[in-house]
Order: C-alpha cells, then structure tokens, then sequence
C-alpha cells in the first residue's frame, strides 16, 4: 500500500504570505497615523508633533533618505540582473531632477528646500551612510574581485575628497563646511560607511555563495 499523505488544510497560510499582510496592514495604519499627525500640526497646530517649523525639504530628507536606502537595497540585490536600460534611465533622470532641485535651491535660495546655508559637509552627514547602504551589493561584487571600473570610481571619488579637503582647510572654501572639522568628526562620518564595504560585504559574499552551494547541494 501507498502511503497516504494528509492534504494540507486549506485554512493554513505560507508564513511568508501572512508576514506579507501584516506588513502591508502596519504599513497603511503607519501612513494613515502620519497622515493624522501632519493634520493636526498644521491644521490644529499640535506642538507635540513637532512638524511645525520643519516643513522644509531638507528636513524631511534626514527622516527619510536612510529608511529609503535600507528599503531599495534588498530590491536592488534581488532584481539587478533584470534591470533594463529603461529603469536604468528612470533613476538617471530622477538623479538629475534632484541635481537640478539643489541647484535651483541654492541659486534663487528657495527655502522651502532647506538647501541654502547648508555646505558639502552637511550634505555628507546625510548622504554617506545611505549612499553607502544602497551601494552594498557594488561592495559585494568589489569583495568578489576588483575591476577597472570599481578602480576608477574609487580614484575620482578620493581624489574629488582630497582636492576640496585641501581647499576647505587650506584655503578657507567656505562651501565645503570642513573647516573647523576634527579627526574625531571625520571617524564619526566615515567609520559606519566604511564598515559596510570593508565588513558587511565580504560576510554578505560569503552568505550568498554558502547559500547557493547548498541550493545546488540539495
């Protein structure tokens, strides 16, 4: 005789698509309690909120640029093979609006952007750590072997550095906001970023190729 096998009940639920539903629930009463929020600062001015007085675009920029980073880099590792030229192009243009965004903000010092007053400093402190997050899966392939594009981009990136660094200490370029910056603040910018590309990258190869080999082993 064959042994029988008991069907699964229809009333069970993959974990994953129950974990999925209760994210999407969390998410929406998230936004909805956000929404609320926003509501009553600026309609029922609820100081509690502390959205008031903080409506600038730069702002909402510290909020949001790192959750943003953490959320598209998994996307990112999952579906860069199947990125075509279109998405490709889709993110170039969105890159160059927000370039041309700054550069309006700073021009006619538009200040609901927040931009103006702020140096390249300011805009380390927020852009390294997110930037460095959603570039984790170039640390991954730079951890599998180094190649001439990887080597070219490092040198400018240093050399671009190195050049306003020498400008903002030496010369007194106001707009880079370095001056006045210690070692101390420096390891504080540089030590999480760089512990993704030096750390977390090579762990991160190491996790994928032991996860492959046991895809293929089974």
């Amino acid at each position: 005789m064959r042994p029988t096998v008991a069907p699964a009940s229809s009333g069970a639920r993959p974990a994953g698509e129950l974990a999925a539903r209760v994210a999407s629930i969390v998410l929406v009463l998230g936004a909805a309690a956000l929404a609320v929020a926003f509501w009553g600062a600026y309609e029922r001015h609820w100081r509690w909120t502390g959205f008031r007085g903080r409506a600038d675009l730069w702002d909402w920029l510290h909020v949001l640029v790192l959750p943003v980073a953490f959320a598209v880099t998994p996307l990112w590792f999952r579906h860069r093979e199947r990125l075509g030229r279109s998405r490709h192009l889709l993110v170039a243009a969105f890159a160059a609006g927000f370039a041309l965004l700054v550069a309006l903000g700073y021009a006619m010092h538009l200040r609901w952007t927040g931009f103006p007053g702020n140096t390249l400093w300011d805009w380390l402190e927020l852009l390294v750590l997110p930037l460095a997050v959603v570039l984790l899966p170039v640390w991954v392939e730079v951890a599998d072997g180094i190649r001439p594009r990887h080597l070219a981009g490092a040198v400018c990136a240093v050399g671009a550095l190195v050049v306003t660094a020498v400008g903002g200490y030496a010369y007194g370029w106001r707009w880079t906001g370095f001056h006045g910056n210690t070692l101390y603040d420096w390891l504080s910018l540089l030590v999480a970023p760089l512990a993704l590309p030096l750390v977390l990258a090579p762990l991160a190869t190491r996790w994928f190729m032991s996860a492959a080999g046991g895809e293929g082993g089974s």
